[in-house]
């Protein structure tokens, strides 16, 4: 309160931000997006799993989570190995630990990861158990999913998940000076969206509690253009 008034009340302020506004005017922080194409021709090529390192292992579950269900970094980071349930056709993770998006009356988010058998190179249950498989020795009593490649193998943060999906982005070709890790979001519900995926599943899978939120930040084209002037250069 100043001299009996809210701040935000006072027309000065008022003025002010109107101006600030105009100035400056808020807008999404993407007007197109990388094609996700370029990182999954990278990922199908680091296959078969068993033969990986676990850093590139690691590499490719990061990127495939991102991808396959929308999420932010942040619950990756949190998603324990005891919550992690096989069940028809697929994989349920079960997020208990707070998350940004948690609150009261919200459900916390349940990840379906189905199983394809018909891509196996992209099959993030796939790679998923061989991950869980090869990091089993060097866990101890740690119950987190994601832990460092390099000893003492500990659980890692969202910095650290956000740099491996960025690593994977730049060496899919994707320029990481425009695009950070989040992209991957936006990325995977617009191409979701562009094949006809409804809305309010899209909506539910990513976590939003509105679909004006996917329509205002996340709704972005693919930059195709690419692939537009290489389809006339090949005629």
């Amino acid at each position: 309160m100043v001299n009996n008034q809210t701040l935000g009340d006072d027309l000065r302020i008022k003025r002010l931000m109107k101006a600030a506004s105009k100035i400056k005017p808020s807008r999404a922080r993407y007007e197109s997006l990388w094609d996700p194409a370029c990182v999954l021709n990278k990922l199908k090529a680091w296959y078969p799993l068993d033969s990986l390192s676990l850093e590139d292992l690691t590499y490719k579950l990061a990127a495939l989570l991102a991808l396959c269900t929308a999420h932010k970094v942040q619950t990756f980071s949190v998603i324990n190995l005891d919550k992690i349930r096989t069940v028809e056709h697929g994989i349920e993770i079960y997020v208990t630990d707070n998350i940004k998006t948690s609150g009261i009356g919200k459900a916390q988010p349940c990840l379906y990861l189905p199983r394809f058998n018909d891509q196996p190179e992209l099959c993030i249950v796939s790679t998923l158990e061989e991950y869980i498989l090869k990091t089993s020795s060097l866990r101890k009593n740690n119950e987190k999913l994601l832990i460092s490649f390099k000893k003492p193998h500990q659980p890692v943060t969202t910095q650290t998940i956000a740099r491996w999906i960025k690593h994977v982005l730049q060496l899919s070709g994707v320029d990481i000076t425009r695009f950070s890790a989040h992209s991957a979001r936006h990325v995977a519900t617009s191409t979701a969206f562009k094949q006809s995926v409804d809305l309010e599943r899209i909506r539910k899978i990513a976590g939003w509690t509105s679909s004006s939120v996917f329509a205002k930040f996340y709704n972005r084209k693919i930059d195709d253009r690419k692939e537009f002037m290489a389809s006339i250069m090949n005629k």
